[in-house]
């Protein structure tokens, strides 16, 4: 494991059996370990309706800690939360986008605010209960991080985790990386008598009831979702549709609209309020942009693996994930023509895919490794 050697971590507890059991494997290595959980959302967060806020999970998480003998904080982030991740979140739906707010939160609320709170209390480190390794390397100009994948496959995060800088990665500990979680996490928590011990996994974005995004985002707004056209791919009239936001790229089923044969969502423009309808064929493309780029490794090493549009032959194979879960696809990674980068937000590339990829969804995360090893990630903006 990485950061032995350490005296003084921070343990992110979120009250259920991942984060507790990190927390006590590190214990048992010796390890002095301050336990904090933040308090993200509560009853009165704008869309919740009458849905509870994360006092259960704080509760869970302060019993681990004395179970622990651990000292415990709960550190109040709810209007970063509501401003980074909520209100984010919300506005990228009404532009006709798929947001990954677990990508956004872990990067600017657990890793960002976390992170500042163990230096605050003279932590070395920060540890969590993601499903990911970090292992160090020599390298250019000195210490060089790497966020791998998993050892259990069906647990990895490091998709989430691509925003990680190497500042970040040097201060970060996963206990968890080695584990499978069905195998090793669970039965350590039974034989220690944790409560949490077969407590479900969270499903779905935390902050939203029963994962209902429009149900949300109506009450947030305090009106229903406009309505608007459903149209084919050469514009005719489908059907009406009520609210885009009820639509992502890729869906077939719900679409509100008879035909005979199957259909899928090809786009959502979300200024026209126009949701557009394909065959499955329509789906595909050999391409994107993303923008909002974030390297994992050092810069220079990112910047070596890039290749200028009329190289990009040239440029090394890398596998590249366009949603979680997903097994890597071979692609290359390019500088964007200037008409392709319009409109985008940071460092913006051009990935090429050796075979055509199914339902790219504008506002998901893309994430770029090589073999097992994270070398950063971005958010799609558009399929080519």
């Amino acid at each position: 494991m990485q950061g032995m050697g350490t005296k003084r971590v921070l343990v992110a507890l979120s009250g259920g059996v991942d984060s507790s059991v990190a927390a006590y494997l590190l214990k048992e290595q010796g390890f002095e370990c301050i336990g904090v959980t933040m308090r993200l959302y509560d009853e009165d967060t704008p869309g919740r309706g009458r849905a509870c806020g994360n006092e259960a999970d704080i509760a869970d998480a302060s019993a681990i800690a004395r179970r622990l003998d651990m000292p415990f904080h709960v550190l109040d982030r709810r209007e970063a939360f509501e401003r980074d991740v909520i209100k984010a979140f919300v506005e990228a739906y009404e532009q006709g986008l798929t947001p990954n707010p677990c990508a956004v939160c872990n990067r600017a609320i657990k890793f960002g605010a976390l992170l500042d709170h163990a230096r605050e209390l003279e932590c070395t480190h920060l540890a969590t209960g993601h499903y990911a390794r970090v292992t160090a390397r020599d390298g250019c100009g000195g210490r060089v991080f790497d966020l791998l994948k998993a050892h259990d496959r069906t647990k990895d995060q490091s998709y989430f985790l691509y925003g990680l800088s190497q500042e970040a990665l040097a201060r970060v500990i996963f206990p968890l990386g080695e584990l499978v979680k069905d195998r090793d996490v669970r039965r350590i928590a039974e034989e220690q008598g944790f409560a949490n011990a077969r407590k479900r996994d969270s499903q779905g974005i935390c902050f939203v009831p029963n994962n209902d995004f429009a149900a949300f985002i109506e009450r947030r707004r305090g009106r229903e979702l406009a309505q608007g056209p459903i149209v084919d791919t050469a514009g005719n009239l489908l059907g009406t549709h009520r609210g885009a936001i009820r639509y992502t790229v890729g869906q077939r089923k719900g679409l509100g609209v008879a035909a005979a044969h199957p259909l899928y969502v090809t786009r959502i423009d979300a200024r026209s309020g126009t949701v557009t309808l394909g065959n499955e064929d329509d789906l595909y493309a050999s391409a994107l942009i993303a923008d909002s780029w974030t390297w994992c490794v050092p810069a220079v090493e990112g910047a070596s693996i890039v290749a200028t549009r009329d190289s990009e032959q040239d440029a090394p194979t890398l596998q590249v994930r366009i949603r979680y879960h997903q097994e890597g696809q071979a692609a290359r990674l390019a500088i964007p023509d200037p008409n392709e980068a319009a409109g985008t937000q940071g460092e913006a590339l051009h990935i090429s895919f050796d075979e055509p990829q199914r339902a790219i969804a504008p506002g998901q995360s893309v994430v770029a490794y090589d073999g097992e090893r994270v070398l950063g990630g971005g958010r799609i903006v558009r399929a080519l």
